[in-house]
Parts: C-alpha cells; sequence; structure tokens
C-alpha cells in the first residue's frame, strides 16, 4: 500500500491486515472443530504478527529472527510491516546474509506460512529494499481519503503496477483521477492501532521554538547538517 503522508495509506493497510486475519481466524476455528470432532491433532492458531503496536486479538510483534528466517512465523499468520522501507531500505545491500533471507522472506512467504500473507505500507516504493521491490506485482496507491463521516471513511484508491526495479505505472489507460475506486473503511479500525505511534521516539524531547516577527524576508544562512557553512560573509 503507497500513499503520500496523511493520505491513509496506514489505516488502508491495517484494515486490509485485519480484514485477512479475521478470515484466517475463523477458517482456523471450522478446521479446529472438525479436527476435534475427528480426534485429529489441533493446528496451528495463525498470529498477526506487526512491527507497530495493534490493538488485536493475536497481535505478536515483528522481531528481526523473523524477518531473516531464524524463526517461522506461525502458519496461516499475516504480517503487516508499516513504514517498510525503515526496515529495509534500498540501501541496505552491503550484507549478503540480510540480502538473502529478505529474499526468500518475500519469495517464499506464502509457502512457508501455508497460505499466509505479508502486507506493506510504503510512502515511496523505489526506497524499499530490492528483495521487497522484486516481489511486487501490483498495489495500491491511496489518492486520498475522506474523513468526516461518522461511522465510516472513504477511501480512494488506484492499483498501479510495479514494472521494475526503477519504474511504476497505471494499469490502465484513462485518466488517473477516474480511475479510483471507493473503498468504504469502518472508523472503528483507528481504535486499533495508533497513527502516531512513531512519535514515542521524540515525544521527550524538548521543544524547541517561539513565534518571531522577522526583520527581513531575505534567508540569511542555510539550515544544513553538512559541515561546512552557506551563508553571508561576515
Amino acid at each position: 500500500v503507497n500513499g503520500a503522508v496523511k493520505a491513509g495509506k496506514t489505516t488502508m493497510a491495517v484494515y486490509l491486515a485485519r480484514k485477512i486475519y479475521r478470515q484466517h481466524r475463523f477458517r482456523w476455528r471450522v478446521r479446529c472443530f472438525f479436527c476435534k470432532l475427528f480426534r485429529q491433532p489441533t493446528p496451528e492458531m495463525p498470529l498477526l504478527y506487526s512491527n507497530i503496536p495493534l490493538k488485536i486479538d493475536g497481535y505478536t510483534p515483528l522481531t528481526k529472527d523473523l524477518l531473516l528466517r531464524k524463526t517461522r512465523f506461525a502458519y496461516r499468520s499475516v504480517i503487516y510491516v508499516c513504514e517498510s522501507s525503515l526496515v529495509a531500505d534500498s540501501m541496505l545491500y552491503g550484507d549478503q546474509d540480510i540480502n538473502d533471507n529478505l529474499l526468500l522472506l518475500n519469495k517464499l512467504i506464502a509457502h512457508e506460512t501455508h497460505g499466509g500473507y505479508i502486507i506493506y505500507d510504503t510512502q515511496s516504493i523505489l526506497d524499499n529494499h530490492f528483495a521487497v521491490k522484486r516481489c511486487i506485482g501490483t498495489y495500491l496507491y491511496v489518492h486520498h481519503t475522506i474523513k468526516f463521516l461518522p461511522f465510516f471513511l472513504l477511501s480512494y484508491v488506484r492499483e498501479m503496477a510495479f514494472m521494475g526495479e526503477n519504474s511504476t505505472s497505471n494499469i490502465s489507460q484513462e485518466d488517473f483521477e477516474t480511475g479510483l475506486k471507493l473503498v468504504i473503511i469502518p472508523k472503528k479500525v483507528w481504535k486499533t492501532f495508533d497513527c502516531y505511534c512513531y512519535s514515542a521516539l521524540t515525544d521527550d524531547h524538548p521543544v524547541e521554538g517561539a513565534p518571531v516577527m522577522p526583520d527581513t524576508l531575505k534567508v540569511k544562512e542555510v539550515l544544513t547538517l553538512r559541515k561546512e557553512k552557506h551563508g553571508k560573509k561576515t
């Protein structure tokens, strides 16, 4: 799932993960009933793995050992990775062991989980690790989401084709906005995650800044993290 900042991509991704996981849990309960009836071993309960906290029964934290295939996912589980390029970006290619295991994880996820799913959301698909990009055929681009309704969110999405590691394309030749599809999402999905969860990384930092009236509208100095300074000579 792809989209701009605050377009609703995380809401869409959590909604999809929750919906698919509920289907898997229902099927698991049915299988458990028949296994008990015929005195067969009970199948593994599918779990919902995520790198952000989810208030959903079955939520299990995603770990590095799972991503690197040192431990395995429960069968028929759903894996959700929020802001996937933070987990593994396009520059993470120096470690061949990481490269190989991420590639196998994405190529074989359905096999190794016996029919499980992995869902990514990201602001930029091109910034993801090549192991992720090589396994993408199509993806959902969230154009915008209408939130001013009492019980539902209206999310307008477009299915896009990923042509290669450095290009994307519409799967239709029609105008982009006329091809948007409407997805109706219950607002209660917001109760299952915190859309500002990463603020915990800086919530304890001191607040900087105070309103000022500038004495000039000219820029006297370039704000930069580089060591060399760019500004007016004194």
